[in-house]
């Protein structure tokens, strides 16, 4: 529910929980999980209900979905991991990365931008770290589709093999499935590395103020699949992730950008996107626009 009491403002989240209810610390005013204030029999109006949203436990993170109209639930679920929920698939680690300047929509609009592998993700880089290995190189088929059937789901396929010294090896092609579970809060990746095994990835996007993103990793992989190879997999990724970065907190949003006939399906996924956004706005109502310098 919203941070701060109706009462008199005070910061719930520094109250405690009492049973089924939240106890405003500065006048211990109580709250059930509806927002309706409870307890209070000198409380002039009993009826008011403090904003709140619906959250559910997610494989450990907390997902709330904050609608800009009050008490409006959720027009899609998060769908089960049945590799998680049997136990073939274990929890193997967490990284918060910090908080990025962008809006949420440049990681949409990342995935569908092919051109930008070869310049920006061309080079193999030592995981976790932004040290590239100039002897090796990568070449990167992309592609973006939307799902037929649940309107909120997007995905993002991308096939990667390394070149050595110039030289092609296709046993090390590898394949990683990211799914949109929406406009980007919440985006699943499924890797599938030949001789490791399989991995799922979830990146998260917590909003802290405009433009302002907190991004964290949760990964599970099979039981079998080595530790340090798991690691390596996914420090590769972020390693990757960190150029995008650089971009996106400097660059601003086209609405109208200069087209070029090899550029990915831009106009498709934004066209999607749209759903998201309240009313039928788009990224400009964030202050996103076109802009000088």
């Amino acid at each position: 529910m919203d941070a701060f009491c109706p009462h008199q403002g005070a910061n719930l989240a520094h109250g405690r929980v009492e049973g089924d209810r939240l106890q405003c610390p500065l006048h211990g005013w109580l709250m059930d999980k509806n927002g309706r204030i409870r307890d209070l029999p000198h409380a002039r109006d009993r009826s008011v209900v403090h904003p709140h949203w619906e959250a559910i436990d997610y494989y450990g993170m907390v997902m709330v979905y904050r609608s800009a109209r009050q008490d409006a639930r959720a027009p899609y679920r998060l769908p089960p991991e049945p590799k998680i929920d049997s136990g073939q698939f274990v929890r193997r680690g967490r990284y918060d990365a910090g908080e990025v300047d962008m809006h949420i929509i440049e990681f949409a609009e990342n995935s569908v931008d092919f051109r930008h592998f070869s310049q920006l993700h061309g080079t193999m880089r030592i995981p976790w770290t932004n040290i590239e290995v100039p002897w090796i190189a990568i070449r990167h088929e992309p592609s973006w589709s939307r799902d037929d059937e649940l309107g909120h789901v997007a995905y993002f396929l991308d096939e990667a093999t390394l070149e050595i010294l110039g030289r092609v090896y296709e046993k090390t092609k590898s394949r990683a499935l990211i799914t949109f579970l929406g406009p980007g809060s919440i985006v699943k990746f499924d890797f599938h590395i030949p001789k490791i095994g399989e991995i799922t990835m979830f990146q998260t996007h917590t909003p802290v103020e405009a433009l302002k993103q907190r991004v964290t990793y949760r990964w599970f992989a099979a039981r079998h699949a080595p530790r340090p190879l798991v690691s390596y997999v996914v420090g590769n990724w972020i390693s990757q992730w960190r150029q995008d970065v650089e971009i996106w907190k400097r660059k601003i949003y086209r609405q109208r950008p200069l087209r070029t006939a090899n550029d990915g399906p831009l106009d498709e996924m934004r066209k999607w996107y749209a759903q998201f956004y309240p009313d039928g706005g788009d990224a400009n109502m964030f202050g996103t626009s076109d802009r000088g310098a």
